[in-house]
C-alpha cells in the first residue's frame, strides 16, 4: 500500500520554481530581441534603395510581399533636411502589391521616402524608408531621417495568446464531448455515468465560457487594430470612422465579421441547452462545423495566406495544424476541467473515470501529435528559408522556442501513455530488467503529470502568439549566394542553348545567349531569340523580351528583368523558319544584393526536404489509423492484447484512499 499525502499548493509551487524560472528564461531569450514585425515587407523598389540617378525620377515604385490596403497606406516623401515635399499622387495597385508615387520636378539632391502599409492578408501594419539621389556627385551619407523602429506589440502579443487559446479550447472541448466522454457503455456502472455525465456538463459549459470569452478578445483585437491604425493616419479622424473602414474595406476586417458571426451563434447554440440539459446531436453537429469554420477564418489570417505558389495547400495545412493543436491541448484543459472535480470526490471510481476519460483520449492525442508534426514540418518548410533562418531570425528563434516547448509537452504525454497503457513501457522495462507491469512512475501521478503538460501547452500557444505577430524567415535576402552558376546548358531538338547573366543581381542585368545547332548545315535560319521571365517565389506574371543578334549564334539582352533576388525560371525561345519552337527551360537563381547573410550553419534552402518528410509522416499516420480501426472492427485479427487490457490501480490515485480491488481497464 502507499501512504497517500494531498500536497498543499505552496510545496507544489516550491517544487516548480525551478521549473518554471528554465521556462520563463527561455521565454526571455526568445523576445528579448527588438525587431521591426513587419508582415507587408518591402521586395523592390524602383529606383532601388541607395541609388544615385543622373535624372529625376518622375515616380516612386513600391513591391511589397503581400497586397496592401489602398485606404490605410500612405507615403511621404522628405528632402536632405527631412522636410515633406508635396506629392501629385500616390496610388496603391492590391492586385500588384504595387504603390506608385508621381513626383514633382525634383532638383538635384537626397531624397527618402518614408512609407506605410496595411497587410491585406493578416491586417499588420509596416513602414519602412526608402533614400535616394539625384545628380551626381550626391553624398548619401548625408541623409537625417532615421529609419522608422518598431518595438515587439506586447498588448497584441497578449490578446493573440488569448485568442489561439481560446479557439484551442473550443476545438478540445468538442472533441472530448463528441469523441471522448461518450455518454454511455454498456459496461459502465449508472454511478460511473453519472459522474461522465456531470463532467460532460462542465466541459459544455467550459466551450461556453471559451465562446464568449472570445467575443471579447474579438473586440479587443479590433480596438488595438483601429488604435494601431489611427496613430498614422493625420490627427482628428474620428475613431469610429476609422473602425468602420476597417471593417468595411479591409480583407481583414471581413474575415473579423465572419469570426465574430461564428462566435456568436457558436454561443447561442450553447447558451440555452446548457442552462438546462446538454445538447443534442444535432446541436453539436452544428457546434463542430462553427468551431471547424473558425479555424479556417483563423487560418486565412495568417501568414499561410500571404504564401504563394500553392497558397490553398499552405493555408489547409495551417487549419489542419490548429486544429490538432487544440484537440490535443484544448482537449486537455477540458479533461482537467470535467474530470478532475468528480475524481476528487469519488475517489472509489478512479479506475473507472481514467478508462473512460484519459485513456481514450490518450489515443486522440497520439493521432493528434502526429498531425501537429507533420504540418508543422511543411510550414516551416514553407516559412524559414533554412537553418541559418531559423536560428538568426526572432521568427526563427520563436519558432525553435516553440519546439522545444513541444517536446516537453510531447514527453510528458508519452510519460502519461505509458502510466495509461503499461504495455507501452515494456521495451523500457525490459531494457532496465524490471518485472512485467512496471512503469516510470506510480499512476497516482497522472493529475499531477497531465496539469504539467496543459501548462506547457498554454506556454506553447504564448509563443505562437509572438510568432503570429512576427515576419516570417523566408525572404529574397535569404538565397544563398554561393555555389549559384555563371551559366547554364541545355540541348534542345538540335539546338545547344546557353544562357548567362551579368551581374547576376536584382536590378539591371546583361543576358546573354549562345544557341548554336549540332547539325551541319543547320536545318533553318534561326529569326529570333525571345527569353521570357518568371519569378517562382511569388505570382508576378511573365515578362518577354526579344534578344539582340551581336553574332551570329550569340544574343544579348539588357534589361531589369530580374527585380527580385530568390528562384527563377528563365525560357529561352529559338524560332527558326519552318520549325517549331525549340524552348529550353532554365531554373535560375539570382544573388541578393550586397555580400548576403554570411553563413553559420547552413543556408541552404530546405522546403523541399521537409515537405517530403511531411508527406511521409501523414501517409504513415493514414496507414496506421486505418490499420487501427480495421483491428478493432474484427477485419484484422491481431494476436496482441488490446489496449483496454491493461490494468490499472485504483488505490494509486493521489486523492484515494486504499482499496483492497483494484479495477480492471
Amino acid at each position: 500500500m502507499h501512504k497517500l499525502t494531498r500536497q498543499s499548493p505552496v510545496k507544489v509551487w516550491q517544487k516548480s520554481r525551478l521549473w518554471l524560472a528554465v521556462i520563463l528564461a527561455l521565454l526571455a531569450t526568445v523576445v528579448a530581441t527588438s525587431a521591426a514585425l513587419a508582415h507587408a515587407t518591402l521586395l523592390r523598389s524602383d529606383p532601388t534603395d541607395n541609388a544615385v540617378l543622373a535624372e529625376p525620377p518622375e515616380t516612386v515604385r513600391l513591391w511589397f510581399s503581400e497586397s496592401i490596403s489602398p485606404e490605410f497606406s500612405s507615403a511621404q516623401l522628405l528632402d536632405i533636411n527631412g522636410q515633406p515635399v508635396e506629392l501629385p499622387g500616390i496610388q496603391v495597385v492590391p492586385t500588384e502589391s504595387l504603390m506608385v508615387l508621381t513626383l514633382p520636378e525634383l532638383s538635384p539632391g537626397l531624397y527618402s521616402v518614408r512609407w506605410k502599409v496595411l497587410s491585406e492578408t493578416d491586417g499588420h501594419f509596416t513602414q519602412g524608408l526608402l533614400v535616394f539621389g539625384v545628380g551626381e556627385g550626391v553624398n548619401m551619407e548625408a541623409a537625417t531621417v532615421a529609419e522608422p523602429e518598431v518595438s515587439l506589440p506586447l498588448p497584441e502579443i497578449g490578446l493573440r495568446w488569448f485568442n489561439f487559446g481560446l479557439l484551442m479550447s473550443l476545438v478540445g472541448a468538442m472533441a472530448v464531448l463528441t469523441v471522448v466522454l461518450v455518454p454511455a457503455a454498456e459496461d459502465r456502472p449508472a454511478e460511473v455515468g453519472l459522474l461522465i455525465l456531470e463532467a460532460r456538463r462542465r466541459v459544455a459549459t467550459w466551450a461556453l465560457w471559451c465562446s464568449g470569452l472570445a467575443l471579447l478578445v474579438g473586440l479587443g483585437l479590433l480596438s488595438w487594430q483601429i488604435v494601431t491604425l489611427t496613430e498614422t493616419l493625420p490627427e482628428g479622424v474620428p475613431f469610429y470612422s476609422v473602425g468602420w473602414q476597417v471593417l468595411s474595406k479591409t480583407r481583414w476586417g471581413m474575415l473579423w465579421l465572419i469570426r465574430q458571426g461564428l462566435l456568436l451563434v457558436l454561443t447561442g447554440m450553447l447558451f440555452a441547452p446548457v442552462q438546462s440539459r446538454l445538447p443534442g446531436k444535432l446541436v453539436w453537429s452544428g457546434t463542430r462545423l462553427l468551431v471547424l469554420g473558425m479555424i479556417t477564418v483563423q487560418a486565412l489570417t495568417g501568414h499561410a495566406a500571404a504564401l504563394t505558389p500553392n497558397t490553398a495547400l499552405a493555408v489547409a495545412a495551417d487549419a489542419l495544424h490548429l486544429l490538432a493543436a487544440g484537440m490535443w491541448v484544448g482537449g486537455l484543459l477540458s479533461l482537467i476541467i470535467g474530470l478532475l472535480p468528480p475524481i476528487r470526490r469519488q475517489r472509489t471510481h478512479f479506475g473507472d473515470l481514467v478508462r473512460a476519460g484519459w485513456r481514450p483520449f490518450s489515443r486522440l492525442a497520439a493521432l493528434s501529435v502526429g498531425v501537429v508534426v507533420a504540418t508543422g514540418l511543411y510550414s516551416t518548410g514553407r516559412q524559414v528559408a533554412s537553418v541559418d533562418a531559423l536560428i538568426t531570425t526572432l521568427y526563427g528563434r520563436a519558432l525553435l522556442g516553440k519546439v522545444i516547448l513541444m517536446l516537453g509537452v510531447g514527453a510528458l504525454g508519452l510519460l502519461n501513455s505509458m502510466l495509461l497503457h503499461p504495455h507501452l513501457a515494456a521495451p523500457l522495462a525490459r531494457l532496465l530488467r524490471r518485472p512485467a507491469g512496471w512503469t516510470l512512475l506510480s499512476l497516482k501521478r497522472l493529475p499531477l503529470l497531465v496539469l504539467a503538460e496543459a501548462g506547457l501547452g498554454l506556454l506553447v500557444v504564448l509563443i505562437v502568439g509572438l510568432i503570429t505577430a512576427t515576419q516570417q524567415a523566408n525572404g529574397p535576402e535569404f538565397t544563398p549566394t554561393e555555389g549559384i552558376p555563371t551559366a547554364l546548358t541545355q540541348s534542345v531538338d538540335d539546338v545547344l542553348v546557353t544562357f548567362s547573366a551579368k551581374p547576376n543581381r536584382p536590378g539591371q542585368n546583361v543576358f546573354t545567349v549562345r544557341a548554336v545547332s549540332t547539325r551541319r548545315p543547320p536545318p533553318a535560319e534561326v529569326m529570333r531569340v525571345i527569353l521570357r521571365f518568371t519569378y517562382l517565389g511569388q505570382d508576378m506574371g511573365r515578362t518577354s523580351a526579344d534578344a539582340e543578334e551581336i553574332e551570329p549564334g550569340l544574343y544579348q539582352l539588357g534589361g531589369n528583368y530580374f527585380s527580385l533576388a530568390g528562384p527563377w525560371q528563365v525560357e529561352v525561345v529559338v524560332r527558326r523558319r519552318g520549325l517549331e519552337d525549340s524552348v529550353a527551360r532554365f531554373h535560375w537563381t539570382v544573388a541578393p544584393p550586397g555580400e548576403g547573410r554570411p553563413v553559420v550553419l547552413s543556408n541552404r534552402p530546405w522546403e523541399s526536404p521537409l515537405t517530403v518528410a511531411a508527406a511521409g509522416m501523414i501517409l504513415a499516420l493514414l496507414l496506421v489509423t486505418a490499420g487501427v480501426w480495421l483491428a478493432r472492427n474484427g477485419f484484422v485479427h491481431s494476436p496482441k492484447r488490446n489496449l483496454c487490457d491493461d490494468t490499472v490501480e485504483t488505490n494509486t490515485h493521489p486523492w484515494a484512499a486504499p482499496e483492497p480491488d483494484a479495477h480492471r481497464l
